[in-house]
């Protein structure tokens, strides 16, 4: 562990003198887990009752990356902290990570340039301190989104894309997307587990044609996300229980990046990453996506 705390602040301080010549950002979101839920926001619900026989409660699942783009042929390196606290439920989650991201696309064009096959990957190192439990490990997570663009043929081979098109007549009812991420996740410590991921969202768009007339049609949402886990190699006793997410809102779009929101949300299943034991649970909560750079 200290080895790796070392070389966390060593990447710390290479980033930070690297900045003034590349191009830097400083992105707030869910969790650096994968694609999906980095690009989801964060959120924070805190209680501190002026009572000693009550508790502070708390609900918080976060992540701020400071990040360096188009490095050693258009790699994105971050550095990141992360927190997910939860004392509201049943069983309580208390973890707080530190590490290191590295992202890159590869893109292949047929001979004609009319179609892109892009992968979209993403490889994460933490440390984790499990608060509960009182237990620090390596963990490690290697995500892959596949997609094939530039063809209106196969829309629905390209992920983040509208499977209906906002011009037509359908979307002033609704339009959707999906999104997908597959991969592998170490944890390291007693547990020395390899785990296969898979990940898949759908996200659903009401009245999308009529609040794009105030630029907004994603201001309705509704998302359903399924997260599934299982060894590869080694043994675990963690919960890998399939985790399933239903949330509605709304989302107020600041820009392409960043956003502000309130979400009623549905959980079942557990996040051996997090430390999310197997529960259910509901919230309704403010959220923050916010990119600055």
């Amino acid at each position: 562990m200290k080895t790796f705390r070392s070389l966390l602040i060593v990447c710390f301080t290479v980033s930070f003198g690297s900045a003034f010549s590349q191009k830097a950002s400083i992105s707030i979101g869910e969790s650096t887990t994968n694609s999906l839920t980095k690009n989801k926001p964060a959120q924070i619900i805190a209680t501190f009752p002026e009572n000693e026989t009550i508790k502070n409660s708390w609900l918080a699942d976060g992540f701020i990356e400071f990040k360096l783009t188009d490095l050693f042929k258009s790699y994105n390196i971050g550095a990141l902290s992360e927190l997910h606290k939860n004392n509201l439920t049943s069983k309580e989650q208390d973890v707080l990570q530190f590490g290191l991201t590295i992202e890159k696309d590869y893109l292949f064009n047929d001979s004609h340039d009319q179609t892109c096959f892009r992968i979209i990957s993403g490889l994460n190192m933490k440390y984790a301190n499990n608060r509960v439990k009182g237990k620090k490990e390596l963990q490690g997570n290697l995500g892959l989104t596949l997609s094939l663009e530039k063809s209106e043929n196969f829309r629905f081979l390209q992920p983040s894309t509208r499977l209906i098109n906002i011009t037509s007549s359908f979307a002033y009812l609704f339009t959707l997307s999906h999104d997908h991420n597959i991969g592998l996740g170490y944890i390291g410590g007693d547990e020395n587990v390899l785990l296969g991921d898979a990940s898949f969202e759908l996200s659903i768009f009401p009245l999308s044609r009529l609040t794009n007339l105030i630029e907004q049609p994603e201001l309705i949402q509704v998302n359903w996300n399924i997260n599934g886990r299982t060894p590869l190699l080694g043994e675990t006793d963690i919960d890998l229980n399939t985790l399933q997410t239903f949330s509605a809102g709304f989302n107020y779009k600041i820009n392409d990046k960043s956003s502000v929101g309130i979400s009623y949300s549905w959980q079942k299943g557990a996040n051996p990453y997090t430390r999310l034991d197997n529960q259910e649970f509901k919230t309704l909560s403010a959220k923050l996506k916010l990119t600055i750079g």
